[in-house]
């Protein structure tokens, strides 16, 4: 084997290992974005959770106001 194929078989691990560095990077840069997205989709579920919640109460507060009024026999 001649010291030139030695030479290109170097570069070419070499070349190699730095794009399975860069594919790493990558990766753990897109599982981190993954981590972000999903605490922030805990986030907004916790946060419709407790909107349908405040809407439930809202609802029944109505209809207890609307109650009150319908016994009032306010038509003449």
């Amino acid at each position: 084997m001649s010291l030139d194929n030695v030479a290109r078989i170097e570069m070419t691990v070499n070349r190699l290992i730095e794009e399975h560095q860069r594919m790493k990077r990558d990766k753990e840069a897109i599982e981190k974005k993954l981590q972000q997205k999903e605490s922030e989709w805990h986030h907004l579920k916790g946060q419709i959770r407790q909107y349908e919640r405040e809407r439930m109460e809202l609802r029944e507060k109505l209809d207890k106001i609307i109650g009150q009024f319908a016994s009032l026999n306010l038509v003449d």
